[in-house]
């Protein structure tokens, strides 16, 4: 004799398998899809800050160059030439920005600016090293600190040019005066 009851709960323990597999597929689908979303909306950007307050946003895909220019920071890219008076800049850093302009807020990353001859290195973890490197490939500075932290190194003695700044895992230009 066949039995009914026994066939139904093993074709409902079927049944409850499969939605659940094809539940956690979907799970799996959308939080990858979210993941590569929010990775797709966060850019590395140059962010210029003048006195008064505002702040110019230059996405690193435009590959931005900053250099001075008599009494100008000049900062040269794909979208054109902007120049802020050096008298109104109050820095200039590197941020993960939205390039949508929707809540421009900076995730805790190392930040990197340079500020009047001090290279200025916000919010970089314990052991991690910065190393500044002229363009030849020497070695001209470099701190590895115990704490998380910002740190300063005074760069007034190299000479003008190109520097190359490796802080934690990320590497940026800068032009010295």
């Amino acid at each position: 004799m066949f039995n009914f009851a026994k066939y139904n709960n093993n074709v409902s323990f079927c049944n409850i398998t499969i939605m659940r597999t094809k539940l956690s597929a979907i799970s799996l689908l959308l939080m990858l899809a979210t993941t590569a979303w929010a990775q797709a909306v966060t850019q590395t950007a140059l962010v210029v800050h003048t006195k008064s307050g505002s702040a110019t946003t230059f996405l690193l895909k435009d590959k931005p160059l900053v250099n001075f220019e008599g009494t100008d920071l000049k900062v040269s890219s794909d979208q054109g030439d902007a120049y802020f008076p050096l008298a109104d800049v109050l820095r200039f850093t590197y941020l993960q920005v939205d390039p949508s302009g929707i809540d421009q807020q900076a995730v805790p990353d190392t930040g990197v600016s340079f500020d009047d001859g001090v290279l200025v290195i916000s919010q970089l973890r314990a052991g991690a090293t910065v190393s500044v490197y002229s363009l030849d490939g020497k070695l001209v500075r470099q701190i590895a600190p115990q704490r998380y932290g910002t740190y300063r190194l005074n760069l007034s003695e190299l000479s003008s040019g190109l520097y190359i700044v490796k802080a934690d895992n990320t590497t940026y230009k800068i032009t010295k005066p």
